[in-house]
């Protein structure tokens, strides 16, 4: 598999990739990948890597950056440079996890509270019984702690390190460790495990495509999400319209 066609998008190469192709790309690598890494681009990823030149230059770095919000999909279409769909974690992962299973490709967690991420493990087994996930562990450590992380990883020999720290610290502890870790896909989830503890309710599927998904998340952690959305949606708004002046006087 190859990292297929990417786009240029606020100065961040995204993959032209649909949710199907996006599944099938994740279990082609967890069996035949050698340190690979998948991650997303969101809205606030975008406006994190304008001021985090190290997180940008990460993500250029990934295999593959899908479009994870439908911000980004909409803002590709106003600068010309049109995304195939939005592809959300949630919107695939079903499919995903039965083929996981199916497939017994082997996984290990890393991020998120321990409570969280043992019961993220725990609802993950009893949905899909068959699948095989070796070890996990919480996000909370010290750098000096990372590398009896890693040697509990590489002994238990997952085919995937999937990796829930929030951006940009998951991005950068992957990148930091990429060379240690023996295993053929890391992929970058954010705050899937959150979800799938039940911490966090997943919107409706119609709430993301129609673009609200933010407010939804907004009105279930207000204190921490309000500086995301209610000062970071309009500074992506802004570098979008000010991307499309430049490109219609300039080019």
């Amino acid at each position: 598999m190859s990292e297929g066609v990417k786009i240029d998008f606020l100065g961040i190469r995204v993959n032209l990739i649909t949710k199907d192709e996006l599944a099938k790309n994740i279990l082609e690598l967890a069996l035949s990948g050698k340190r690979k890494v998948i991650t997303y681009l969101n809205a606030h990823c975008v406006n994190v890597a304008v001021a985090d030149a190290e997180y940008g230059r990460m993500l250029n770095l990934s295999d593959i950056v899908y479009p994870d919000g439908m911000g980004v999909v909409w803002a590709s279409l106003l600068l010309g440079k049109p995304l195939l769909e939005r592809a959300n974690v949630f919107d695939f992962s079903n499919k995903l996890f039965v083929k996981i299973a199916e497939t017994k490709v082997k996984l290990y967690f890393l991020g998120g509270k321990e409570a969280v991420v043992r019961r993220a493990v725990e609802n993950l087994k009893n949905e899909f019984p068959p699948i095989n996930v070796l070890g996990f562990h919480n996000g909370y450590f010290t750098d000096a702690q990372s590398k009896e992380i890693i040697r509990e990883i590489n002994a238990l020999k997952p085919n995937v390190l999937i990796v829930g720290m929030g951006i940009p610290k998951q991005e950068k502890w992957v990148f930091k460790h990429l060379d240690e870790l023996e295993v053929n896909l890391c992929w970058l989830v954010g705050g899937m495990f959150d979800n799938l503890s039940g911490a966090i309710n997943i919107a409706p599927r119609w709430v993301g495509y129609v673009g609200f998904e933010w407010l939804y998340r907004l009105f279930q952690d207000p204190w921490r999400m309000c500086g995301r959305y209610l000062i970071g949606n309009p500074f992506f708004i802004y570098r979008v319209l000010q991307c499309k002046i430049r490109n219609l006087f300039f080019w």
